[in-house]
């Protein structure tokens, strides 16, 4: 086959065809760096110059499209900018954002400090202000910017994530883990509550992003948290009763406007046995298809899914972080695994930590050498 174009190879890959090669993804929803691994990967690449943030608040918080063209990456994203004053710093080093939650940088995690709902009743919680995505967000110039990355590049158009958080992992922060946890079984009436909420800002905040960037976007970005190492964080039945009909509402206002776009979700764990939901909530991209997780073995996932759902991600951290050798036979697994017969986007499995820039290197030419098609089946 011919060289293609990146949105050619994506858009193959997408209706579960053999394109030229596997198409390649970095700097999404979780496959970003800490930012002390990009200033080491920038350094060794040999990359002048220092660029803005994107974001502020966490410790992964560069997206640099220089990487991206070393790497010969298909994909770039669109991003919802953050209003001016987002964050409210406190002396002490934390910070609160628009939903109330009050934050503190620890190592390479940033971690909650206090939780707006935690201590409220069912009253208090009715009353609880929800944050306004036009005061959080601005689409300024951004019309213009997807327009032209439409027009100019052949690149497969990202409408990142601007939420970060999904519908557990957001009414965890909110209500601490334990007692949102404890909610869902014992006052499913105040779980549903916040769950509604959260939704609102959720339809809200891509109505905002989607009304602007819609038309040429050939991937939409969502998340949350459902998965632990070795099962779900939350039962199956409390899946389908509180997240599942969430997701299916936003899913459904992404494809009314972006019909043409492909719907991602980034959940983090072992989710086997709700994958057939997610496909039904409209998921069509699943990342991070963690093969350490408990079920997650990329050969079943592939040989029982993998006509329905497209996979991104994969690569693991721990061989990340090993040898040159233990990143390339890694990359070659999961190719061997996930790549026959298109359906498979190759990028990190979450965000890189420690990986030496040297790893990183060696991860994206094993990806662009080894995943030619035709791959072994």
């Amino acid at each position: 086959m011919s060289k293609l174009s990146h949105r050619e190879r994506v858009a193959l890959a997408f209706d579960h065809q053999e394109p030229d090669r596997v198409p390649i993804d970095f700097f999404g929803n979780a496959s970003m760096m800490l930012d002390d691994a990009y200033f080491r990967l920038k350094d060794h690449l040999g990359i002048e110059g220092d660029i803005e943030p994107i974001r502020k608040g966490s410790t992964a918080n560069y997206y640099d499209e220089r990487i991206l063209e070393v790497f010969d990456v298909d994909f770039r994203r669109l991003f919802l900018s953050a209003s001016p004053g987002l964050l409210l710093y406190h002396n002490d080093g934390s910070y609160t954002d628009p939903w109330g939650i009050t934050w503190r940088k620890s190592g390479i995690y940033v971690n909650v400090e206090c939780s707006p709902l935690a201590d409220l009743e069912i009253d208090g919680i009715a009353k609880y202000e929800w944050p306004d995505p036009s005061r959080m967000w601005n689409t300024d110039r951004l019309a213009e910017q997807a327009k032209s990355l439409y027009e100019n590049t052949d690149y497969a158009l990202v409408a990142r994530n601007p939420v970060t958080y999904g519908f557990l992992d957001r009414g965890c922060v909110l209500r601490s883990t334990t007692q949102f946890m404890m909610d869902m079984v014992l006052n499913p009436e105040l779980a549903q509550i916040i769950i509604d909420g959260i939704l609102d800002v959720h339809l809200r905040t891509y109505e905002m992003f989607l009304s602007v960037v819609g038309p040429y976007v050939h991937m939409v970005e969502t998340g949350d948290d459902l998965g632990a190492q070795d099962n779900l964080l939350i039962s199956p039945a409390a899946y389908r009763q509180f997240i599942k009909p969430a997701q299916t509402k936003l899913n459904a206002l992404i494809k009314e406007y972006a019909p043409q776009a492909k719907i991602f979700m980034h959940n983090d764990g072992a989710l086997v046995k709700i994958i057939p939901d997610l496909i039904e909530a409209g998921v069509e991209i699943l990342n991070p298809v963690q093969p350490s997780a408990k079920g997650m073995e990329s050969e079943n996932l592939k040989r029982e899914f993998g006509n329905q759902i497209v996979f991104h991600g994969g690569v693991d951290q721990e061989p990340q972080e090993g040898t040159e050798e233990d990143i390339r036979a890694e990359v070659r697994r999961r190719i061997d695994a996930f790549a026959p017969g298109g359906g498979y986007i190759l990028s990190t499995c979450n965000t890189i930590v420690n990986a030496p820039p040297e790893n990183v290197v060696a991860m994206f030419d094993e990806a662009r050498t080894y995943g030619r098609y035709p791959v072994s089946s």
